[in-house]
């Protein structure tokens, strides 16, 4: 017995040894290598395009925040925050007020322009309120052949040389009125960008905002003149309202009141949890066969015998008989129930006691119910004949 265990010990070790030797020799035929796999962009950064702008400010140390939808123009910050907004569009004239305000008070708007409708400056038009609008012409002027962009060299004192920014040939600005502006930006013999002094504040409009994007902030000096148009008083913060469209309904009410939420699917999961709950064995599902209708009025008529409600089986068959009668023998009309008997007994050779037990008298039992019914039927069809007669007699 030692010796098997010995033997089994040997062959253990060996098996462990020949895979360790394998694991190296594959080890030793493997290069390792580092490879960079291109991911794009994040899911953050695909829905917020001022994503790379945000993070450049706050390393610069400035306050910024970035938020979806128009919810920061209805309740404005402070005046000395900078509000950054893509294509306002036409506002409600209340908020349009409220903005001109918040800018006289101190505060720094900056936005991109947008198309007008009508080409005509509108009540809710911000910028065209204040003189400046897209250009209506064709604004396809490349700098240079085949060329979609053209370069701009922008004097700011804080470097101390001149900025070299990248615009668009397709979208420029022009001014409506003959206001001075703070600042003109002026490339290819087109208006790109204008600050208007409003009050203590100022109004930046912009052609077009691709050089604040993620797509092209790293490009030429695109972050610096991002870091100089949103700079806010001391003390602000930058707001970036990267989308117009509001959140939808779901998350509105989920950050209004979250517990309601929860509590209204848990009452809705506790209610389809009974609907589905089942009380008692399953009934088998009846067959669809139509039964035979002289069997269902067979088992009527016997269930009303049974239960002493044989009145209930002849009284509508004495009632078209009678009615029968009257209709073909109008002067019997007038007469009351025993004359009536008497004079159809007359009328048809019946015997008269039989004719008004048929029509007025209770059956005591099945001889007499059915002796009742077949002098009913005999009255039935004496009738129809004295119909026919009649008409051949006519």
């Amino acid at each position: 017995m030692t010796h098997e265990r010995r033997v089994l010990g040997l062959v253990v070790a060996g098996l462990i040894l020949i895979v360790v030797a394998l694991i190296g020799a594959v080890l030793s035929q493997l290069e390792r290598r580092t490879l960079e796999i291109e991911v794009g962009p994040s899911e953050e950064a695909r829905r917020n395009p001022f994503l790379a702008a945000e993070r450049f400010l706050a390393r610069l140390e400035i306050p910024v925040a970035s938020e979806s939808g128009r919810e920061r123009l209805r309740r404005l910050p402070p005046p000395t925050d900078t509000l950054v907004v893509r294509h306002p569009g036409s506002l409600a004239p209340e908020r349009r007020r409220a903005l001109d305000q918040w800018m006289t008070d101190g505060g720094r708007l900056v936005v991109t322009a947008s198309e007008s409708r009508t080409g005509a400056a509108e009540e809710g038009d911000l910028i065209g309120g204040y003189g400046v609008r897209l250009s209506a012409e064709d604004a396809d002027r490349p700098a240079a052949e085949g060329s979609t962009e053209v370069l701009a060299e922008i004097p700011i004192e804080c470097p101390g040389r001149p900025l070299r920014v990248a615009f668009s040939t397709e979208r420029a600005l022009e001014t409506i009125d003959q206001s001075e502006p703070e600042m003109a930006i002026i490339a290819a013999d087109r208006l790109r960008m204008v600050r208007l002094p409003v009050g203590d504040g100022a109004l930046t409009v912009l052609a077009e905002d691709r050089f604040m994007t993620n797509a092209a902030i790293g490009e030429h000096d695109h972050a610096l003149l991002m870091a100089y148009l949103v700079a806010p008083a001391p003390g602000g913060t930058v707001w970036l309202l990267y989308d117009r469209e509001m959140p939808w309904i779901g998350a509105v009410v989920w950050s209004a009141a979250p517990y309601a939420v929860i509590s209204g699917a848990l009452c809705l999961l506790a209610w389809a949890w009974s609907a589905g709950a089942r009380l008692g064995p399953l009934q088998p599902v009846p067959g669809r066969d139509r039964r035979d209708l002289l069997e269902h009025l067979g088992a009527s008529g016997d269930f009303l015998w049974r239960h002493g409600q044989s009145d209930h089986l002849i009284k509508p068959t004495r009632r078209r008989v009678i009615e029968l009668w009257r209709r073909r023998r109008p002067d019997l009309g007038r007469l009351d129930d025993a004359a009536l008997a008497h004079a159809i007994a007359v009328a048809t050779g019946e015997d008269p006691d039989a004719v008004v037990r048929a029509l007025h008298v209770h059956a005591e039992d099945a001889d007499a119910f059915v002796r009742q019914s077949a002098m009913l039927q005999r009255l039935w069809r004496k009738a129809s004949m004295l119909k026919r007669g009649a008409s051949r007699g006519s």
